[in-house]
């Protein structure tokens, strides 16, 4: 009879990784690839003389900087400490906008679009600084990267946690399975945390995000298994 207290675990950390594969939030980066990019011009630049002319708001002399909110301003004043390039736009390329579906975030919880009409178009905007300085934010269109990372990301869950979420549930319901062990059930539990805390890590640590992140998961998940089942097979050729 398998050990009640190992047997509920094993089976409830199956059901929370089968979950995890469908969460948009587990496994992923903390960070929307397919933010769209920032760059502003100051009205004695080149840029500014070719944007303006597409520019809204213009008519008005722009928005004023005053009426930005905390990180439509953030965006604003950091997009100013940029290189100029040689036309003299300043460019913050994306800003880090978090994934929707995380419960915190360290940088933009939306992109930072200067417009306060609820209209987040593309396109340029016309902006008056507190100093009387015109400027024009460029607002780029979005990157359709972003999608197909949620794809991969999808699959690689698929393929890491379904895997041993049927490990797991096989060794708990099947009668005909060997007892779950706490090696089992613990590294069940430790690949639950890290899927949850992975965004998380990746936002507070200095940790980049390298290639070798999920594949190095799926060696160690899936080694965790053919070890569990290597030793099935040994005890049951002892007996």
């Amino acid at each position: 009879m398998k050990v009640r207290s190992i047997l509920s675990r094993s089976l409830i950390i199956a059901i929370l990784l089968t979950g995890t594969i469908f969460y948009s939030g587990a496994l992923t980066k903390p960070y929307s690839g397919d933010s769209e990019y920032y760059a502003i011009a100051h009205e004695s630049s080149a840029a500014y003389n070719e944007y303006i002319d597409h520019a809204s708001h213009g008519s008005d002399g722009g928005i004023p900087v005053e009426d930005f909110s905390e990180n439509q301003r953030r965006a604003f004043e950091e997009a100013k400490k940029q290189e100029p390039s040689s036309s003299g736009r300043q460019s913050l390329g994306k800003p880090p906008v978090c994934s929707p579906t995380l419960l915190l975030c360290d940088e933009y919880e939306e992109f930072p679009h200067p417009a306060n009409d609820g209209s987040h178009d593309h396109g340029y905007i016309a902006v008056e600084d507190s100093t009387g300085d015109q400027f024009i934010v460029k607002i780029g269109q979005a990157d359709p990267i972003g999608g197909i990372e949620q794809v991969v990301m999808f699959i690689t869950k698929v393929f890491v946690l379904g895997p041993y979420a049927l490990f797991l549930a096989y060794r708990g319901w099947s009668d005909r399975s060997p007892e779950p062990t706490f090696l089992s059930v613990g590294y069940g539990a430790t690949l639950l945390t890290i899927v949850f805390a992975y965004p998380y890590i990746l936002m507070f640590t200095e940790i980049s995000l390298p290639s070798w992140h999920l594949p190095f998961l799926a060696i160690v998940t899936w080694s965790v298994i053919l070890a569990e089942v290597y030793r099935d097979r040994n005890k049951i050729n002892q007996n």
